[in-house]
């Protein structure tokens, strides 16, 4: 609600009435069709001057969450047990609903260190393992390593986003996989890196994110 356009686009849904159903809202078409900065999940990842370090990822899943906030504090409840519709065909006592945030301290023996972690549903774990994998492996810069196009796999289709590598690409596609086309990326990395005494972070544009320091 922080954004204008969202702002007018809610009010010009409002009037005296009280009883449209849904789809007169549009929601959700509404969410897809515009790459705003705010959803229903956030990360942060912090690295402290005595070397101490956090990844933090929490979410209220949708957007607002279950529609339901608590009287006491104004916080909005979740409603991770939607998680349970798209993973599981049955629930059984004690179950938790399955997540795919991969929130991330990495350490090496030298005491380099890479926090790390990210928002965006099932896109979570492919952004934030490429990440990792282009700072660590391909010795990308950090904000290169998080700000590089990625892959999604979705059941039997890989989705790429806009400008990613067109060898691998092809590579893939030749090997029989096939593809979807993307126009709305979910990916959202936030990362600190420390390596012998220089310190550097990013923090995601995709979400027209900003890093700080002390």
């Amino acid at each position: 609600m922080l954004s204008d356009k969202i702002a007018e686009r809610v009010r010009s849904q409002i009037d005296a009435r009280g009883d449209h159903p849904p789809d007169h809202y549009s929601f959700w078409k509404f969410v897809h069709s515009h790459n705003y900065e705010s959803r229903g999940t956030s990360h942060i990842s912090v690295l402290a001057a005595d070397g101490s370090a956090v990844s933090a990822t929490s979410t209220i899943n949708y957007p607002f969450g279950s529609f339901v906030y608590s009287n006491q504090t104004g916080i909005i409840l979740n409603n991770e047990l939607a998680d349970f519709c798209t993973a599981a065909t049955s629930i059984n006592a004690g179950e938790r609903p399955p997540s795919a945030m991969v929130p991330s301290i990495l350490i090496s023996k030298s005491g380099d260190m890479l926090v790390i972690g990210g928002a965006g549903g099932g896109w979570i774990i492919s952004a934030t393992a490429m990440a990792i994998v282009n700072k660590l492996w391909f010795g990308y810069d950090l904000e290169r390593a998080i700000s590089s196009p990625i892959m999604h796999t979705n059941k039997d289709v890989i989705l790429f986003e806009k400008h990613f590598s067109e060898d691998v690409r092809n590579s893939l596609l030749k090997r029989g996989h096939k593809e979807q086309k993307v126009e709305f990326t979910m990916n959202v990395v936030q990362g600190v890196s420390k390596e012998g005494k220089c310190i550097s972070a990013y923090s995601d544009k995709r979400k027209l994110g900003k890093s700080a320091g002390y």
